[in-house]
């Protein structure tokens, strides 16, 4: 059934009404005093979309945008004021500075975890406020730097509120384009994989550290960029316009209009702006009231003023139609202990991924070759000593108790732990002390024991994010939305239906994750590791939870991978899973490998009886 698609896409959709209001607002609004709140508004909105987009994709807070702000106006203003450049170097010269210093704050901060990166950032605007407040022969000191010339183009100068109106608004217009481009991207759905689970996403293939950092500097011109244009509209600035207490009312305009939402943060900024001032006149009681509007906000729309609006539009819409008789009746997915299969239909799986795999018989070399591996953590031995190989087309089951650190090898082979010794091969590559993101191009492919789906994201878009190691268009490309970009994007989502088709879930692909049973759930991450083109495959506990019946289907289609030449290592609990999937059973105990052989072999050994299986019954 062929799907009707809308002209434009709802952000776009938006995007066109909101430039159409703008455009006709100032017909309507004569005072030019609302025109200068306007205009204000759309500088704090550039601050605001480069800051959500920080947050909102990576996670991130920081409370230095104000710095990034203040720097964009003093450098601008000091290079067309003291220095008598052309306005554009004079641009050029704030953005190449703020970028540079950005890119020098996100290196170190964004490797660590918590809340570094906030006081970080606080730490550099309280620096910077000192910084322009002392260097007086530079900057003007407390008294501020005057005579900043206005923006001109030729002889226009934008000299009125209602020109500088058009042109402040026509550059955020642009810029909230540009960024509709980047999050509705493969670059985009990154972003989000990073924000809600990073782990996972690095073993999908994404540089985790190496988009946050390019996002914070992105972020950071955004503000920049704004900080121009306010230096050359009001023509004078001061520090006390860059303090730390911007950078918080920043912060709580993004938290106000919704963590991660476009037009929630436009909403927060509209509601922040112009709240104070419809409260002036209250005199003695603005502040009680502004403290008590925002904290009305903030508790009882957790999620943000837009996205609490449109939750409860759907809910009232879905209830309206409930009422009336014309709701359809929603078709439940299959929950666990259902009748109901999903099953995979014949293909091989490099075949799901796009690239063919041709079988090799096991006598050829291993893919992967684990070398005397050894991990600590404190005063407990995790691993010792342990080696395995995997061959084209084995299984290789990995067993053992609670803590034998079964998971902690799948979790050094996939980049996650460093060893303390030994090595990880692929073929003659050294995979030992390569980030995540490396190992996964290489053709390491993981799912995990807690399945690591994203919610936020469709099935179509999970999907997706296997394909992003393929992909070649990066941050420019996204962000221009480049034809290249556009081909490529094309190419993946055919590629993601096809494998979603194999594995019976192409009906659910603009599904919400939440609306899948465990059964699906696990499909779908064994679905987006193959969208890697693994060679090999690591399977923390595939079957868990799920009861007899899904276990036989998930089976099934872990069976059909060795057909296809896919070295598969597989973590275990089930040994009736192991016996009837594994080649070879390697079992650990206490962090070291005990035996090592076919299941039968296994299975008889004395060693693991003892250990793992329990004693040996007398006839």
């Amino acid at each position: 059934m062929t799907r009707s698609v809308p002209f434009l896409p709802k952000d776009w959709q938006a995007l066109l009404l909101l430039a159409t209001v703008l455009g006709l607002l100032p017909c309507a609004v004569r005072n030019d005093y609302f025109l200068l709140l306007f205009n204000i508004m759309a500088l704090n909105a550039l601050v605001v979309l480069g800051l959500n987009l920080l947050i909102g994709s990576t996670g991130q807070v920081s409370l230095g945008h104000a710095a990034f702000y203040g720097m964009g106006a003093y450098l601008s203003a000091i290079a067309s004021t003291t220095l008598q450049w052309p306005l554009a170097a004079s641009l050029a010269f704030a953005l190449i500075l703020v970028g540079a210093t950005s890119l020098l704050l996100a290196l170190p901060t964004l490797r660590l975890e918590g809340h570094y990166l906030v006081m970080a950032t606080l730490g550099f605007n309280i620096i910077v406020s000192i910084l322009l407040g002392h260097f007086e022969e530079i900057t003007g000191g407390p008294s501020g730097f005057p005579g900043i010339p206005k923006l001109h183009f030729g002889s226009l100068v934008l000299n009125t509120d209602r020109r500088f109106y058009y042109f402040i608004w026509t550059i955020f217009l642009v810029a909230l384009a540009l960024t509709i481009n980047l999050t509705d991207s493969r670059i985009g759905r990154a972003l989000k994989s990073i924000h809600e689970k990073e782990l996972s996403a690095q073993a999908l293939g994404i540089p985790s550290h190496r988009y946050k950092v390019t996002t914070f500097v992105l972020s950071a011109l955004y503000a920049a960029l704004a900080g121009f244009c306010y230096a050359h509209y009001v023509t004078f600035i001061s520090p006390k316009t860059f303090d730390i207490f911007y950078s918080v009312q920043i912060v709580t305009m993004v938290v106000v209009g919704g963590l991660g939402s476009i037009w929630g943060g436009l909403a927060g900024v509209a509601l922040l702006t112009a709240l104070p001032e419809a409260l002036r006149h209250f005199e003695d009681l603005y502040e009680l009231s502004y403290g008590l509007i925002l904290t009305i906000v903030l508790v009882f729309c957790r999620q943000g003023l837009v996205p609490t609006l449109l939750s409860v539009a759907r809910f009232w819409i879905r209830g309206k139609r409930k009422y009336n008789g014309t709701g359809s009746t929603p078709t439940r997915a299959p929950v666990a202990g259902s009748s109901e299969r999903v099953s995979i239909s014949s293909g091989n799986a490099a075949a799901m991924a796009g690239i063919p795999v041709a079988g090799v018989p096991l006598s050829d070399p291993a893919l992967l070759a684990v070398k005397d591996v050894s991990m600590s953590f404190g005063g407990l031995q995790a691993l010792q000593e342990v080696s395995l190989e995997v061959h084209p087309g084995e299984i290789v089951a990995l067993i053992g108790p609670n803590g034998a650190g079964k998971t902690t090898l799948l979790n050094i082979i996939s980049g996650l732990l460093r060893p303390e010794a030994g090595g990880i091969l692929m073929r003659d590559t050294e995979l030992t002390g390569l980030p995540p993101h490396q190992i996964a191009a290489r053709g390491i492919g993981r799912t995990f024991q807690a399945t690591q789906i994203y919610l936020h994201l469709n099935v179509l878009e999970n999907a997706l994010l296997g394909f992003h190691v393929h992909g070649r268009s990066g941050f420019l490309c996204a962000y221009l939305h480049t034809f290249g970009e556009r081909r490529e994007e094309e190419d993946f989502r055919g590629r993601a239906m096809s494998l979603l088709d194999r594995f019976r879930m192409s009906d659910k692909a603009p599904s919400s994750t939440q609306q899948l049973c465990l059964l699906e759930h696990k499909l779908l991450e064994l679905a987006r590791a193959m969208a890697l083109s693994p060679r090999v495959l690591l399977l923390d506990e595939p079957v868990g939870g799920l009861n007899p019946r899904e276990s036989e289907t998930l089976v099934e289609t872990i069976a059909g991978l060795r057909r296809d030449g896919l070295g598969v290592i597989l973590v275990e609990h089930d040994m009736n899973v192991v016996m009837s999937l594994a080649d070879r059973v390697v079992v650990l105990h206490h962090g070291s490998r005990i035996a090592s052989g076919t299941p039968r072999e296994v299975q008889n050994d004395s060693g693991v009886i003892a250990a793992y299986l329990g004693k040996k019954r007398r006839g």
